[in-house]
């Protein structure tokens, strides 16, 4: 089994783990965006004032979609959907990506003008798909931090397996009290070794996914892909990890979600955008085998 995680807080005065984490995550995020604009606007692309209006949009869009998702459909039987939505407690991760697909909507036919600053309609609607490219390419990153957080915080406990068996080399030992498991201790931080429970933590499985894809997007960076490559292998490659990992989370208890016809919300999402993926390489194929038949025919000229 894994180690069980986790600071205390309690001994880390106004900050939290979950919101370092976030944060961090959100200025590496913006960073790698930054720097894919500038290589767009070198090409002759899109701008870096673009890309600053969209990530600001994102940023609105981004945190209120997550909060309203997880109020309207994650919040469990005899809990007030009106109540949580005044809360401003929880949010859902698919939400934010809804948000930010809204934002990118939006930002397509509007942008924002100095002197007074304000929004402007724009005379062409704006270029969606490198936009999408540059977002989807450099998001793993920021959203991995958010996912390290996850795992500090364990707010995602998955279903418990049985100790000893295969399963439990991947599950973390959840300890059931102060005296559970061989706590050690440096500083704020906590790590207990033994926990009692043997059960996923899916804030760190997803971490760990959102890493490895981040590490793939990242070496590619530099290369001239066309337009879509990311928005598609992103949504081709986490699309269906996430919807089968969604399988590994409790109906019931903490960190249970509610299921809409035996899915997750997210895994309704999850099937959306594989689906709007295989359109797009559908639709981008027979442009690809005609651009290499045309090849073909001057190299054999």
């Amino acid at each position: 089994m894994l180690p069980f995680v986790y600071f205390d807080e309690s001994r880390m005065g106004p900050l939290h783990a979950y919101g370092i984490a976030c944060a961090i995550g959100f200025f590496v995020w913006e960073w790698a965006v930054m720097r894919q604009a500038a290589r767009q606007e070198a090409r002759g692309g899109l701008t870096a004032k673009d890309f600053r209006v969209l990530v600001l949009l994102i940023l609105v869009l981004g945190p209120f979609t997550a909060w309203l998702v997880d109020a309207v459909f994650y919040h469990p039987p005899g809990r007030s959907v009106t109540s949580t939505l005044l809360s401003f407690q929880g949010f859902s991760s698919t939400g934010g990506i809804v948000g930010a697909i809204l934002a990118g909507l939006v930002w397509r036919r509007v942008t924002v003008v100095r002197g007074p600053a304000r929004l402007v309609v724009r005379d062409e609607p704006a270029p969606m798909l490198p936009a999408a490219d540059v977002i989807v390419s450099t998001w793993p990153l920021g959203w991995a931090f958010g996912r390290l957080g996850c795992a500090l915080i364990h707010d995602h406990p998955g279903i418990v397996v049985p100790r000893g068996t295969l399963s439990s080399l991947f599950a973390v030992g959840f300890p059931q009290g102060a005296e559970d498991g061989v706590h050690h201790v440096w500083g704020p931080l906590h790590v207990v070794t033994g926990g009692s429970v043997a059960r996923f933590d899916l804030g760190l499985i997803e971490c760990v996914l959102l890493f490895a894809i981040a590490a793939m997007f990242a070496r590619t960076w530099n290369r001239p892909l066309r337009p879509g490559s990311y928005v598609i292998t992103g949504s081709l490659v986490y699309g269906p990890a996430r919807f089968f990992l969604d399988f590994l989370r409790p109906e019931d208890g903490d960190g249970g979600d509610l299921r809409h016809g035996g899915l997750t919300f997210a895994q309704y999402f999850c099937i959306a955008i594989v689906g709007f993926a295989i359109v797009l390489l559908v639709r981008r194929a027979p442009r690809g085998a005609a651009q290499a038949d045309t090849q073909e025919a001057t190299t054999t000229t």
